[in-house]
Parts: C-alpha cells; structure tokens; sequence
C-alpha cells in the first residue's frame, strides 16, 4: 500500500486499510545497508534510542513498534495479535513502504525471536535477510508474574509490571541515565501493551522451546544492547570487499553474524 512518510524520522505509518498504523523509528539514510530492530515481549522500539544515533551512522535503522505495542495502533480484536499478523505488518512495511533490500535483523527476546523465525520464511522477504543477530531473554518468567500483568484490578497489574522490569533491566543497560530511570522507562512501555497483546505474549512465554538449530542463516547472540556496536565495526569489515560472488557474499555474512552457543 502507497503511503506517504519521511524516511529519517520517528512517525506513525499507515499500513492497513482499515486505519491501522504503526509507529516506527527511522534513522540514518535509505543509502545505508537497512538494519531491522525487532523489539521483545512487553516491549517497544524505545529499548533502542540510546543506539540510534551511533548505528544510524553505518545502516539505515528500522525500528517498529508492533502492533498493540508501543505508540502503534491497539484493536480490540484478538485476532490482530498472533506471530503472522505481526510477521505481515513487518513485511508490508519492509517491503511494500520502504523497499528495503540485503537486510540486518536484531530480535530482541522471544516474542522477537518468533517473529524474525517467521520472517525467516516469509514468501516476500525471505531471500532479502542478510544476517541476524539475537539479544537473550531472561531464562524464565513466573507464569504467575505474567498471569498477573493481565489482572483487571491496576495494582496487580501494576505491580507485576515493577516486577517484569526488573527482570529486563539487566538486559538493556542505559547510558547516561539513572537504573531508577531506565526502570521506570521499561515499566511505561510495559504498560502500554494492549491487554489481548498481553495474553498471546504470554502464551509465547510459556510454550515456546527454542530450537537455534532451526536457523538457515549465520546468527550472532549478543549479551546486551550495547554489544550493538559491535555490529558497526563488523559491519565495516564486511563490506570494505565490496561485491562479488555468491560465495564471496556468505564469506562476509559469516564475518558479520558467527554462529554462538548458548
């Protein structure tokens, strides 16, 4: 679908007919290999604006709030939740809105990893991801935690929410600001999750297994957010060669993304 947008700004794209939209982050220019951030479960592309400005110098970022995420759109339907409306949205705006090609994908998380899983075979854009790269989740939620962020009664949802984002913190290091700070950031975003979002994370939690051998492509798992700027400098190496060969070309991918055991 047509839509007219700024290609360097944080702005919300419509990406439905029936006026849903999407907001999304953009920085860098559209010359720049694209890097896709994919954020986690109970999150927003907001986990990833201290790194924007520092990776907007070497790619062209793309960072969505999902919908029922964030500043995105939030129906009241169930079934715009599940991994292939969320998996559809992020085609559409790669492909169809803005054209991206040879792409890098950071997922944060499980909700994150079963979206880039499903990208991985998506009929559009399979043939058109580079490389990906995996931030880790926490090795377990209570499921009584995340029951609770569902509760109808605010403060148990609320409190839950303290309690998740304890959980994050560690994950996503902020500089420049006070852990009190980043804390009270992560319960926001939290908190804005739309509460039939809210139930189908919390079905990825409980019962996905994760299964890294699935993966067709060289994949990287970095330790925290600012293991990002690692990205930068292998970025750099890896396209100082320039173009060749088919084999030349996963001679490089492999350069940019190592496989990494748990």
């Amino acid at each position: 679908m047509a839509t007219s947008i700024s290609l360097c700004s944080d702005q919300h794209i419509s990406l439905h007919p029936i006026g849903r939209r999407l907001w999304c982050r953009l920085a860098g220019t559209p010359e720049k290999p694209p890097l896709l951030l994919l954020h986690g479960e109970w999150q927003s592309s907001a986990v990833f604006t201290p790194y924007m400005a520092s990776l907007a110098r070497h790619y062209y970022v793309v960072a969505p709030d999902l919908l029922g995420h964030g500043f995105s759109s939030k129906p009241a339907e169930q079934s715009a939740y599940s991994i292939p409306a969320w998996v559809e949205d992020v085609a559409i705006l790669c492909d169809t809105t803005l054209h991206l090609d040879s792409i890098h994908v950071v997922a944060l998380g499980r909700f994150g990893m079963c979206v880039l899983d499903a990208l991985q075979w998506h009929a559009t854009l399979a043939e058109r991801l580079r490389a990906f790269t995996i931030l880790p989740f926490p090795h377990m939620y209570p499921f009584a935690l995340l029951t609770r962020l569902s509760s109808p009664d605010v403060d148990v949802s609320y409190s839950a929410a303290h309690e998740l984002a304890s959980l994050l913190l560690p994950l996503f290091p902020q500089d420049g600001i006070t852990p009190e700070r980043a804390h009270g950031e992560l319960v926001s975003q939290i908190r804005l999750v739309h509460p039939r979002a809210s139930a189908e994370l919390c079905h990825l939690v409980e019962y996905m297994e994760t299964e890294y051998t699935r993966w067709g492509k060289p994949l990287m798992i970095l330790q925290t957010l600012k293991d990002l700027s690692g990205l930068v400098t292998q970025s750099d190496a890896s396209l100082a060669g320039g173009t060749g060969s088919q084999e030349h070309e996963s001679s490089a991918c492999t350069a940019l993304v190592s496989e990494t055991p748990l």
